[in-house]
This record gives C-alpha cells, sequence and structure tokens, in this order.
C-alpha cells in the first residue's frame, strides 16, 4: 500500500486546500486593510533605514526597515516591512531618504506613498492566485478521493503474480 493510497492519508489531504483557502482570505483581509490605508490613511515622512534583499534562485525575499512616527505618537519607531521586489529595487540605494508612507492609527498596514494602488493592487492578485491554488488542489484531492473509492489501491495491483503484471494480463 502505497502512502498517498491510505484511505486515512486521502482525506487528510484535503487540509491543503483549506490551508490555501485560509490565505486567500488572510491576503483579501490585508488588502483591503491596505486599500483602506492608502485611500483614508495619514501620510508620513519615513526614513529608510535600511534595505535587506536576498536574491537565491530558489526565493527572493526582502523587507525594508523605515523609522517614522505614526500620526498619534511622539516618539518614533522603527518597523521592517516586508515588500515585493519590484518595490524593494526602487527603494534600493535610497537608505537615509525620506519616502513619504501611509499609515493608519487601527491598522498595521503601511502603504508606500509613491505607490498606494499598486500594493494592494498586488495583494488582491496573491489572494486571487493562493484561491485558484485552492481550487485547483481541490479537484486534485476529489479526483485522487474518487479514484480510491472507485478502484481501490493502484499499489495493490501490482501486488498480485509478476509474470501477470509484466504480461499485461
Amino acid at each position: 500500500m502505497n502512502f498517498l493510497s491510505n484511505p486515512l492519508v486521502a482525506r487528510l489531504l484535503w487540509g491543503l486546500p483549506l490551508l490555501m483557502l485560509a490565505i486567500a482570505i488572510a491576503l483579501t483581509v490585508s488588502g483591503m486593510e491596505q486599500r483602506e490605508t492608502a485611500e483614508q490613511g495619514t501620510t508620513v515622512d519615513a526614513e529608510v533605514v535600511s534595505l535587506n534583499v536576498r536574491e537565491r534562485a530558489e526565493i527572493t525575499h526582502g523587507a525594508v526597515t523605515l523609522r517614522y512616527t505614526p500620526p498619534a505618537a511622539t516618539a518614533s519607531i522603527e518597523r521592517e516591512v516586508e515588500l515585493p521586489l519590484a518595490f524593494l529595487k526602487e527603494l534600493e540605494g535610497r537608505e537615509g531618504e525620506i519616502i513619504p508612507i501611509r499609515v493608519q492609527e487601527a491598522s498595521d498596514q503601511i502603504v508606500l506613498g509613491e505607490h498606494p494602488r499598486a500594493q494592494w493592487i498586488m495583494t488582491f492578485s496573491f489572494a486571487a492566485m493562493a484561491l485558484i491554488g485552492a481550487l485547483g488542489l481541490a479537484w486534485l484531492v476529489a479526483g485522487w478521493n474518487r479514484f480510491l473509492r472507485t478502484h481501490g489501491d493502484p499499489a495493490g495491483d501490482l501486488a498480485g503474480d509478476p509474470a501477470e503484471v509484466r504480461s499485461g494480463t
């Protein structure tokens, strides 16, 4: 018996599309918060403290550290914000410069003042990709469970006489 042919494991595979669906929902909520921040947030000046971009073949990841004073605060704070690579490339070499950002008191979202619309649209596109992945995984898991229910374990067919398997009978 193959590990994935176990009926219990085949049923547990439903957790994968549910995980992708949860990611899609979380990204949609973040996108709505970013949109609200971009449209109704307060513009403040932030200093680009540092930029950390890791470009490797398997993953490209990066974040920018910003120092700014929130609208209702008196002291400045430093915060590391993960951004897509397109935005990080634009900030390269700008350490120490002041850039506009939009923030809200009730939200932890930070939207770059230079590209407010692009940031939340990109978050919604990531949510759409996660939803498409969830639907695709659900289709695959449903097909696998249906196959196991109707045909049984495909590895069980190979457990018979090796001569029968080779001859195709």
